[in-house]
């Protein structure tokens, strides 16, 4: 194919300006062959070659459609022109050397007479090459009868190679074409007679990178981008979409188009979707981050646009920016409108940060095909490629011809590219453009994988939603009558995902200065806690006042030099062993005269014998996880003066070497069962203490490092909060179970109270006026096993009330029911005005390890923990947890009963329910091992359990959101965390509004309560989460 330019008289006469239309994205239209948007002035003839030497890049694919990849700013006869700025320029003023000769017609007029012409040739030239002349054709004309107007005329050469460049001159023709029928064309600037033209050179090869005069100082080697034919393939299948696609740039064509959206296709579905630029996902709350790009609509082959086009893509980046967005106000506001989405609250948010208000949400297809299948975490997942892809998923409706498009069209297939190495060969890494670049210079293709997935949202949608309604209910075991799973996602999936954006939204309140100063002192007892291992190793090992106690190579160097592999005997590691460290105390090494940035260290292992293990790494290495280094130390604390510590400053004197304190001896006199397996690998006693204690200072570290790096870092970033402070995390429906997960931040993964040495929760707090309430389900999980185990005892249990787990111990210890029935111990105690203790113990004070057990064993048991398990837990024989199991449910058979049926369940079924009826699919146990057999009966318990309360949960949080009373008194929910929901609301209401949060709690089944047993819930109020636990 060859392009060409004329003007009335001849090509470039004195007086003319050649120029091209500007463009918004440098991708042209079909057939479009404006080859670069800037002003040149031309005198003479001028030559058009095939060169690399500029760099300007016409691709020209299987549908022969050429893309613009470069953008240069050309330096033309000593003045440098911007692509961009070029076109008022030139038609506001002349050129230099040129007469003074103005344009007649306006930037505007020009190029929208030259479009609207160009298009009445645009199909008949893309489809029909074959019929061209070898005389060039005019294919737009641009005439006027005044001399001094320009006519630009768009030629197109005939499609034969026999001449290696063409000669323009006087009236000839401006040409590029294709050489040897290769795909690609490289333009570039050559002196004709003294004058700049266009020209090309007569081999692709000569030239691999462009002049500086060309480059204009840009400096970069150009490189060709290469497309495998595979990927050529996918493009031009995609393309295929194309004409079917209504582009909207403007605010007329938008207007137009909401009408249509909002009258006559109102009662239509419409599958939407997005496409946003400048935000990292994985790491950014999509609330105040991201702008969108563009984005589509397709309402089903049934909406016709105008000329059968079905669907909409709008250009917010070129086409008017916010404006065109607000102009689709009335489509995206109007609650009647139905609007089905993929992760519905991504682009519910994104939306919403330009003031509309998204309603009318009807489905989100991600969380459809976790109601319909929850177990797609190793089929692929739920990304709409992968669900789109799959066939099961996609069976419940006919696809027609774009079948072979669904689910094979992602970003990488289409737009990825493998990095270029130095010496000009391809790399393994696939590189993606950012988007904003993508939707300018790809913009075709950018368009049809833009509207793929809005048809392909609407094609999933209506899949699962006939399989969902091909799906039976079972509400508590038993069939629902006339109603399927798809009756399920409307009456509490499609209100619980809008609940969950609205939390999103609101967000929470987080102390940033608190946490700071959390930050300083954490960081300190991190300094001390590594100074105590530090210098109790350096006896051992001088070097090792300098390691890096966050290495593993280096501890385990420490700790175990010269163990064998236990995979591969052969291999051991040294005893000792040189690492090379930072120098941040500028060491100055022999020979050398100031400070190296990095110095070397000799570590060698502490003791004659490595010390002893039982946890090793996957490659055969003793490890040195946390759970390794807890058991060498034991449960002792990191607090400890040892012999001969070194103090942090030197004007204070050391210990004295038998200096122990009078408290730690007659605690170590007490009790060695409390230290690890480190211990017992010291000949003296006291050395062996030191060493746990050493070990557990080791453990602080990691601990306090996990709380910095985890919590209180994060929750001071700008990615996480939104203008107004509050921090915005992602609550997502995306467990087997069905719990809700939460992340940017994990908000759910707080510390145990026990273990929070810092009060993080504290740092969640209610703004002024506000106060949080808190409240928490108790034993909500065995109380839903003793429902759906139908368990007397446990049902007795709860109706008696009191501390569920000192019952449990009670009846399986038949000496501690002998010490309550003597009054020995109390179950239990409630004390009255005065009473500042119990007259005698509670049992959870007295028998401490007996409930502690109990409890380990309640939870254990819902969870479908096996003895073997359990001897791990307990750290004794198989053989005495399975007794200790056995006592359990000597007392609750009808628990081991409903267990057993439910293991039959998913043996014959392949799955089992919760609560509320939804499934947990199990892959066949037919052909299983043994431990894929034990996962899946494990799961066939646990998912009953925690799947009900998790429809408990959802059940009650929808019953706050919708209660009237709460509303009136401004009360919001905030967050969900396991069985723990969090409201803001005005200080002033705080008590009634906490008896209504009980109140819904307790009967969250639309006001009533189906369980067999009472649901005890516990709520309090306070300004922030951790007054309120």
């Amino acid at each position: 194919m060859a392009m060409g330019f004329n003007t009335q008289n001849g090509l470039f006469r004195p007086s003319s300006s050649f120029f091209l239309r500007p463009s918004s994205h440098d991708t042209f239209s079909s057939c479009s062959h404006f080859a670069s948007s800037i002003v040149l002035q031309r005198r003479g003839g001028c030559t058009i070659q095939n060169d690399e030497n500029l760099p300007w890049k016409l691709e020209f694919f299987s549908n022969s459609e050429p893309r613009m990849l470069r953008k240069p700013t050309l330096k033309i006869e000593g003045r440098s022109v911007n692509r961009s700025s070029a076109f008022l320029d030139a038609f506001n003023s002349t050129l230099p050397g040129s007469p003074l000769v103005r344009p007649a017609k306006k930037w505007e007029e020009a190029t929208h007479e030259l479009q609207d012409k160009k298009k009445k040739h645009q199909h008949d030239i893309c489809k029909h090459p074959s019929n061209q002349p070898h005389a060039t054709t005019s294919l737009v004309n641009a005439s006027s009868t005044n001399s001094e107007q320009h006519v630009l005329t768009s030629d197109r050469a005939a499609p034969d190679s026999a001449s290696a460049e063409q000669t323009c001159g006087g009236n000839s023709d401006i040409a590029m074409k294709n050489v040897n029928g290769q795909g690609n064309s490289n333009i570039a600037m050559k002196d004709v007679n003294g004058q700049k033209c266009l020209s090309s050179s007569r081999s692709l090869e000569k030239i691999r990178k462009p002049s500086p005069e060309l480059t204009n100082g840009l400096g970069k080697e150009f490189t060709t981008t290469k497309r495998s034919s595979q990927q050529l393939d996918l493009r031009k299948r995609l393309n295929s979409i194309y004409d079917s696609v209504l582009l909207v740039d403007n605010i007329t064509i938008a207007k137009e188009v909401v009408g249509m959206l909002t009258n006559k296709y109102r009662h239509l579905v419409h599958a939407c979707d997005t496409e946003v630029a400048k935000i990292e996902v994985k790491q950014e709350t999509p609330v105040d981050h991201g702008e969108i790009i563009c984005f589509s609509i397709y309402s089903g082959p049934e909406a016709d646009f105008g000329n059968g086009k079905s669907c909409i893509w709008v250009d917010v980046l070129d086409g008017g920016g916010r404006d065109l967005l607000v102009e689709f106000a009335p489509f995206f506001e109007d609650p009647l409108i139905k609007k089905v989405w993929h992760n519905y609250s991504f682009d519910n948010h994104i939306i919403e940060n330009y003031g509309l208000k998204v309603s009318g949400f009807h489905a989100d297809t991600m969380h459809m095909a976790r109601l319909w299948d929850s177990s797609r975490r190793t089929k692929g997942g739920y990304s709409l490629e992968a669900l789109t892809s799959d066939k099961k998923v996609m069976s419940g409706i006919q696809l027609g011809l774009e079948e072979d498009l669904f689910g094979k069209i992602s970003m990488k297939n289409i737009f990825g590219t493998k990095k270029i190495k130095k010496d000009g060969s391809e790399g393994k890494i696939i590189t993606i453009s950012p988007v904003e670049i993508l939707q300018r210079e790809e913009r075709k293709p950018w368009i049809c994988y833009s509207v793929l997935d809005a048809k392909s949202t609407l094609k999933l949608y209506e899949s699962l939603k006939s399989q969902l309604s091909q799906m039976r209910w079972k509400l508590d075991g038993k069939t629902v009558d006339g109603k399927h799973m798809f009756d399920f996602y409307e009456e509490y999936w499609r209100p619980f995902g809008e609940l969950l954006i609205k939390m999103e939204t609101e967000g929470m309140l987080v102390d940033r200065k608190y946490l700071a100063e959390v930050e300083k002192v954490a960081k300190a007892e991190q300094e001390i806690a590594v100074n105590r291992f530090r210098n109790w190793a350096s006896r051992y090992c001088s070097d090792a006042q300098y390691m890096n106690v966050g290495s593993d190579a280096q501890l385990r160097q420490l700790f175990f030099g010269g163990i064998a592999n236990s995979k591969d005997p052969d291999e051991t590691l040294p005893i000792e062993r040189i690492f090379k460290v930072p120098n941040v105390d500028k060491v100055i090494e022999d020979g050398k005269k100031s400070p190296t940035k990095y110095r070397n260290i000799s570590l060698s292992r502490i003791l004659d014998e490595p010390l002893p293990t039982d946890i090793f790494t996957a490659s055969g290495w003793p490890s040195v996880s946390g759970d390794a280094l807890k058991t060498l130390a034991g449960k002792v604390s990191a607090e400890y003066d040892f012999v001969n510590d070194e103090q942090p400053d030197d004007n204070i004197e050391s210990a004295s070497e038998n200096e122990v304190s009078e408290e730690q001896k007659s605690t170590v006199d007490e009790d060695k069962s409390a230290y690890g397996i480190a211990f017992q690998a010291f000949e003296k006693e006291e050395d062996g203490r030191e060493a746990c204690h050493a070990i557990s200072a080791l453990c602080e570290v990691c601990s306090i490092d996990s709380l910095i790096s985890n919590f209180i870092l994060p929750l001071q970033g700008s990615n996480i909060s939104g203008k107004n402070g509050r921090i915005h995390c992602s609550l997502n429906i995306n467990t087997e179970t069905g719990r809700l997960s939460a992340r940017r931040p994990n908000l759910q993964n707080q510390p145990a109270l026990e273990k929070d040495r810092y009060k993080i929760r504290q740092a969640f707090i209610a703004s002024p006026g506000n106060s949080l309430i808190v409240a928490d389900y108790g034993q909500l999980e065995l109380r839903i096993l003793a429902h759906l185990a139908s368990c007397k005892s446990m049902m007795d249990a709860f109706r008696l009330g009191g501390d569920f787990h000192s019952r449990t111990a009670m009846n399986m210890y038949p000496y501690i029911r002998e010490a309550i029935d003597k009054k020995h111990v109390l179950l239990e105690w409630h004390p009255q005005p005065g009473e500042d203790k119990p007259p005698v113990p509670l049992l959870k004070d007295a028998f401490a390890s007996e409930r502690r057990k109990a409890k380990m064993l309640n939870f254990s048991i819902a969870y479908g923990k096996t003895p073997v398990g359990l001897s791990r837990d307990w750290k004794v024989s198989v053989q005495e947890a399975k007794k200790t199991v056995d006592l359990w449910y000597s007392d609750r058979k009808e628990v081991l009963n409903w267990q057993e049926e439910r293991k039959k369940e998913a043996r014959e079924k392949n799955c089992v329910h919760t609560l509320l009826g939804r499934a947990r699919q199990f892959p066949s146990v037919a052909h299983a091992t043994n431990s894929q057999r034990g996962h899946i009966e494990r799961a066939a318990i646990n998912t009953p359990v925690q799947g009900s309360a998790a429809d408990v949960a959802m059940c009650a949080m929808l019953e706050i959101s919708k209660n009237a009373r709460l509303k009136e008194l401004g009360w919001k929910l905030l967050l969900q965390v396991h069985d723990e929901v969090i409201l803001e609301g005005p200080t002033e209401s705080a008590e009634v509004a906490k008896a209504i949060v009980v109140e819904c709690m307790s009967k969250p089944f639309n006001g009533k309560n189906i369980l067999q047993v009472d649901l005890s819930v516990d709520a309090k109020c306070a300004q922030n989460w951790y007054s309120a636990k």
